[in-house]
């Protein structure tokens, strides 16, 4: 009988870290690589040891110098993923630093689309992994509160202190069911953009700065 699952996104590091680019760091992200393939076929609560090792082709017993459980190693798993997120996130481009709080909010979905459509199948099993955690969007969000605040603040965005938190969940949910249709069933940019429309003008965004976002 499978064990249970965590109930929120741990805030520490792996339980067995190794120096980054040691032959036990490599064992440790092929044994992470291994398990988020394997969700392409079936769900995080199917997971074992040994169906890991066989993908991963390492011996069993190898598992258990690197992770103490398949908890463990599906933690490790949200917090890998969650971090790639925070990056394709909090490193904008040169280009993207002197735009506006709003326009800075409304490119994630725009980018994510392009970024899904390079490798669909690993998309699907971030989607699964995710998804098994519906605390996942308590991750770390500051560069996400940052532009919220920002665009508050030009008068883009109509959202009371309080309210902010809500919105972001609900903005980083909608990234993740963006996430996975975009995986399933190839959508239009002009799809997103209304999609997007709908999401940010319930958060009472300016209906001229918001057209010259998603028209610019």
């Amino acid at each position: 009988m499978p064990n249970p699952r965590p109930k929120e996104v741990p805030s520490v590091a792996p339980t067995h870290p190794h120096p980054a680019g040691s032959k036990g760091a490599r064992a440790q992200e092929a044994l992470l690589d291994a398990g988020l393939n394997l969700l392409g076929e079936m769900s995080p609560r199917e997971l074992t040891a040994g169906t890991i090792c066989m993908a991963a082709q390492m011996k069993r017993p190898s598992f258990y110098t690197y992770f103490d459980s398949v908890d463990d190693l599906l933690d490790a798993m949200i917090r890998r993923e969650i971090y790639r997120l925070e990056a394709l996130y909090e490193a904008p481009k040169d280009k993207d630093k002197n735009k506006t709080g709003l326009h800075r909010i409304a490119g994630i979905p725009l980018n994510i689309v392009n970024i899904v459509l390079r490798d669909k199948a690993r998309v699907k099993s971030v989607v699964t992994l995710l998804a098994f955690n519906p605390r996942f969007t308590h991750f770390r969000m500051n560069n996400l509160r940052r532009d919220v605040e920002a665009a508050i603040a030009e008068g883009s965005l109509s959202l009371d202190t309080n309210q902010i938190d809500v919105f972001m969940h609900i903005f980083v949910a909608s990234i993740l069911s963006l996430m996975a249709r975009v995986a399933d069933k190839e959508i239009s940019q002009a799809e997103v953009k209304s999609a997007l429309k709908i999401l940010l003008s319930g958060a009472g965004a300016d209906a001229a700065a918001l057209n010259d976002v998603l028209e610019g």
